[in-house]
This record gives structure tokens, sequence and C-alpha cells, in this order.
């Protein structure tokens, strides 16, 4: 058996002082198991009251509510055209092949599109040293197979260092230090917005064999039965809708009683609470079904139930099928569960970011139920138009927030701060991606944005990137005037002026450069086509123009070429033309015949289309399809009768 170092979660907290004594907790992580404590420790001044991080169990509760609405058994290979088993030879990158396994079954489960990223790169991009003694500037404080843990994984793609194909850097057992230019000028293939982080599930094996549940914290929270089923059914759901999901496990000959091979798929249960985990592996599936009798007769379960996770040994020896099943009574499987929720591809020019390491610890103030955090960054390329179109916060705690923005100077204050999120977004615990519902155009050399985290009931935490007790985080840096930390939007604090050394708050930002190139936050612009849609009837040119944001000169023409008038209408048929060389097709909501009205020959037309008796074609199709649904229906016909009656506007 290959041992793999992916080491123990860890959960410790930590003390620091801005005006008011303040908090850092350290992130899930998991490093080498003889670098780690076996035991969760807290650290707490004498000015502290608080204990540990709140859970937040009316926040979690999942859709499902009850377990017999989830399915007795599912196998994500079911849904998916293909699950990559995967083999890690005598590397250490267990980490590595289990991040991106999740990643990858989430793109191809929400898009269907199989897609294979390069380990490889994740374990050099994130190490330190190169040849001839180059520093990464971007590396944790680990070497090339040095071990890692899936938030690490997780940051490298956040931060826009990948993933990158394998094709571009293929797998390769016996690694050695290489250039440092060998990992740069990739192509990225996607971008992570959400993921999820799950509530911590550790069991501790009492003398009666009834199991104690905790979130692994000195004087933490005590789960019920019922708490456990509620977070178990959220990671199956999370499975069933999104793909796999992480968890950890003993892997060694150390341990080979833990199971038992004797069967195509082994069965393997952890009951020693005392043990840390050095192996990731990947949960594709469950059975609560699974016989007890089925795991090892030297560490057998009180109760059935598995769930079917994914290896990273290939189809030889022991794992002949590449996949085997872990009890749900294992000490370790649901100690952290992370799950990818929403991906796309990279499309954006720029992030802007101090957290490039990504979250591992928390701040708060002592009973502070509402803080504020904020960034400040300093734009790279001022001669080009450059807009905002969505934020980034991570989070190690489920709340409410809102967010701000000040495109003009960077400075910090209420009169410039400007909210942007419409009232209360949700924080997931994990990473969290808000889209602008209209991109933000800097227009200064600095801008800033600021989140007001809000703790409800409980107190407020900020995510951060600090130099925490996960030796991985230990080489983290700042410098003054990068984060901020407030009690209101005129009361900030420099980070670097306090006790916390070396911190930043984790928030970041993507922004797409105009040139050429049009962007709207209220016209739906479909590149494949060259069509812009979403225009509503009795549009005259000047009120399009406000809502296009580009650095090209624009022609509005008719269909026969010539320039349209100041006092008409846009109308279905038109063209954008940009810089004379690059052309849109408008298609007006309503608008079936091209005179940017929605008259009754308009009801007639989508009449005979839905009938099959005329078909629309092209613009005129999309002007037809006035819900944005892709498809023409009698709510669409519904909708431009309304309107040409005057009851609704499109």
């Amino acid at each position: 058996m290959r041992k793999s170092y992916t080491g123990a979660l860890l959960g410790i907290l930590c003390c620091f002082f801005l005006t008011q004594p303040l908090y850092a907790l350290d992130v899930n992580s998991i490093e080498e198991v003889d670098k780690i404590p076996n035991r969760y420790t807290y650290y707490q001044s004498a000015s502290s009251s608080s204990s540990r991080l709140p859970q937040k169990f009316s926040l979690y509760q999942s859709t499902l509510m009850e377990k017999n609405a989830l399915a007795e058994k599912y196998d994500l290979r079911e849904d998916l055209a293909t699950l990559r088993i995967k083999d890690q030879k005598s590397s250490k990158s267990c980490w590595a092949f289990s991040t991106l396994s999740v990643l990858e079954s989430n793109v191809q489960k929400t898009t269907g599109e199989a897609v294979d990223y390069s380990e490889r790169h994740m374990n050099y991009a994130t190490s330190k040293t190169f040849l001839q003694g180059k520093i990464n500037p971007w590396g944790y404080n680990r070497e090339l197979d040095d071990g890692g843990n899936p938030m690490i994984g997780l940051s490298y793609v956040t931060r826009g260092s990948g993933p990158v194909n394998e094709m571009d850097m293929p797998f390769s057992e016996k690694e050695s230090k290489i250039d440092l230019a060998e990992i740069e000028g990739k192509t990225i293939s996607r971008k992570i917005n959400n993921y999820v982080v799950y509530p911590t599930i550790c069991k501790e094996k009492q003398a009666d064999g009834s199991i104690k549940y905790t979130d692994g914290m000195e004087n933490g929270t005590v789960y019920t039965e019922t708490e456990v089923q509620d977070i178990r059914n959220q990671i199956k759901e999370h499975i069933q809708k999104y793909g796999a999901v992480t968890a950890m496990t003993m892997s060694g000959s150390a341990f080979e009683d833990y199971y038992n091979f004797n069967m195509t798929y082994p069965a393997y249960y952890n009951d020693n609470s005392q043990l840390e985990a050095n192996h990731q592996v990947t949960i594709v599936g469950w059975d609560d079904t699974y016989p007890v009798g089925n795991f090892s007769p030297y560490h057998r379960p009180k109760n059935p139930g598995a769930y079917l996770v994914l290896n990273s040994y290939g189809t030889t020896g022991r794992f002949p099928k590449g996949l085997y099943y872990i009890s749900y009574e294992d000490a370790l499987v649901e100690s952290c569960a992370v799950g990818v929720v929403d991906t796309e591809k990279a499309n954006y020019a720029q992030i802007y970011q101090h957290d490039p390491l990504g979250i591992s610890s928390n701040i708060k103030i002592n009973g502070s139920k509402n803080l504020y955090g904020a960034n400040v960054f300093t734009r790279s390329q001022t001669q080009k138009i450059e807009v905002i179109y969505e934020i980034s916060v991570a989070s190690q705690v489920e709340m409410d927030a809102e967010l701000y923005v000040n495109e003009k100077d960077g400075n910090l204050n209420s009169e410039e701060l400007k909210e942007v999120s419409n009232g209360m977004i949700h924080l997931k615990a994990g990473y969290n991606t808000y889209k602008l519902q209209k991109p933000i155009t800097l227009t200064g050399d600095k801008f800033a944005v600021a989140v007001q985290y809000k703790g409800g009931e409980n107190d407020a935490y900020i995510g951060a990137e600090i130099p925490s007790a996960s030796k991985y985080w230990a080489i983290a840096t700042s410098e003054p005037g990068q984060s901020f930390v407030g009690s209101n939007l005129n009361d900030w604090q420099d980070l670097s002026n306090t006790s916390i050394k070396n911190a930043n708050i984790c928030i970041k930002v993507f922004t797409q450069n105009v040139d050429d190139d049009i962007i709207s936050s209220v016209y739906q612009i479909d590149e494949q086509n060259k069509r812009i849609s979403q225009i509503s009837p009795h549009t005259y040119r000047q009120v399009f123009e406000t809502n296009l944001q580009t650095n090209a000169n624009l022609k509005i023409l008719h269909e026969n070429g010539e320039n349209i008038g100041t006092e008409e209408y846009l109308a279905t048929g038109m063209r954008l033309v940009l810089n004379d060389n690059k052309s849109y097709t408008l298609a007006v909501k309503g608008d079936l015949n091209g005179d940017g009205e929605v008259t009754l020959t308009d009801v007639a037309k989508i009449k005979l289309h839905l009938i099959g008796l005329r078909l629309l074609e092209g613009a005129y199709l999309q002007a037809a399809n006035v819900d944005d649904d892709q498809q023409i229906t009698i709510t669409d016909l519904s909708r431009i009768r309304k309107a040409y009656f005057g009851e609704i506007n499109l």
C-alpha cells in the first residue's frame, strides 16, 4: 500500500488585537501526518469570551428535509459519461488527484463536458522552489510532492493559476525540480464561481458502542444524530446535483486491519478517533443499506450504510475497480467534505486579489455582530476601459453580507462606497461569487471593494489569508494599504498596523477590458450568433448606447445598410457595427416584423410559428423568446399579446 501524505484536519483558534480583541480561526487544513498534533487545540486570551465558531443549523438545513426523500443508493457513474480512475503511483499527490476529480465531475455533471485536468501542474504551481533557486511567488510553504489539501487545490483554481488540461502538463510519477517558466503561460481552462465546505463531523466511539459527534474543536459543538443526518443529506444532495466531494481517510500497511479486501469493492471502517488522516479520496456515491458484515471483523461499524469513494491507486492490486466503500460511522470520512458548486470558462481579463494562498483564517472582534472588511487595489492597465463584473468572497462561516465599491479612487468612506449587491447576499462556508447586475467602469488608478459581514445573532467573521498554524500558509505576506477592517464604512484600520501581520482579506475582483468588444448588463450579447437581444420595444439609439460599454466606434444600420435616424426606434433586424469590422444583429422583444413596436402583426406571426405554418428564424425567432427561456411557447404568445394591449411592458 502506498503512502500519500495529506495529513489531519485542524481547527486552531489564535489571538490577535486591534482596538478590541481580534481572533483568527485556522482553516480546515490537511498536512503531513507527523507534523500535525493529534488533538484540536484552542488558544484563548484572558480577555476573550469566545470559544468557537458557531454552527448555524438553521442555515445549513437540507433542502430535502427528510432522509426518505433521498434514494437509498446512488452512484455518480450512472450520470456521467466517464469517471476517470486515477493512479498517483508512488507520488504523494492524492490531494491533487482528489481535488481535480471533484472539479472534473462538477464540470461534467453540470455541463456534460468530460474534462481531464493536470494534477502535475497543480502540484508544481503550488510548490515553492524551482531550479536555480527560483522561488514561486505564489507557492505555498511546501516543496514539490510535499503533501497538500483541498483548500490549496481550490485556491490554485480561484486565484487563476489553473486548472490546465492534462495534455499541457501530463502526469509523471517521478518528479524533480523544473524551471519556473515551465508552469507559466498555460491556458487556464476553467473558473470556479462557488465551492462549499460542509460542517466538520468528527466521531468518537464510546465504550457502549455509540458514537459522539463533534466539530473537532475543544469545547466545541456536539451534534445530535438528527444534525449529523442533515449534514450527511446535504453532502448527498451535492453529489447528486453538483458532483463529487472530498473526504479524508487512512492509507498504508499499518491500517490493513481496517479494510476488508475480499471483494470487488473493498470495505473500510476506522473506529479509532486518535488516528490522523493521511490520504484524500473522493466521495462519488452512497449505499444506505451497505451491510455491516462486509467490513473487517476486527473493525466493524454498528449500523449499515457507507459512502462509495474514488481512490487514486489505479485498478491494480487491492482496488481492482479503483473504488471502495467507507462506513458512515468512520471517524474521518465526514471531517473535510468540500465540493464545487458552479464553474464557467475562464473569461476574465484580470483578477485583482491580495490572497493568492486563499483563506486560512477568520477575523472577528468580540461582540461585533457586524464587521466590515475591504481591499484597495491598484489598477494594472489604466489606459484601457476596465469594468468590474464579478466579486468573490471566501468565508468559513455561513452568513449574510453586502458589497460596496468605490470605482474612482480607492478611498474608504460612506460617501464614496456605493452598495452594489441590491441588499443582502448570502455567503456559504466556502467561496462565493457575486455577478454584478450592471458592470462598474473603473475610472481611477485605484479602486476599493468592501464587504459588510452580518453575523445576525452571532459574532461576524471575516475570511482572511493569515500565516496560521498550518505550515502551508506560513509564508503569507501583505503590504500596507491593501486590506482594512472596520466597524462601519467610516471607521477603518489597515491590517498591517495591527498585531495581525502579513494578513489580507479574501476578496477578489474580476474585470474585463472593453476594447473592440462590447459588454452590457441590460442586454444579452450572443457572441456565437453575433446577436444582441432582450431589447425593449420603443428603445431609442441614445438609450441603447447608454446601456452598452465598449471602446469601439458604433454604427446602427437598417437591414439595407442605411444609418438609422435619431428619432427612430431600434427594430429587430437592425445591425450594430463596431469599428466597421464587427457586426451584431438586434432582436427587440416582441417585434417580429421589424418596426420596433409590438403590433397585432407580431401577435399573428407568433401564432403562425406556434402552429407550424410560418416559422420564425434568426433574430426574429430570438425576438419572440420574450421570457428568455430559449424556447417559443404559449407563454411568449401571452406576453406579446398583453404587451400589444398595454397590460405589460416587455
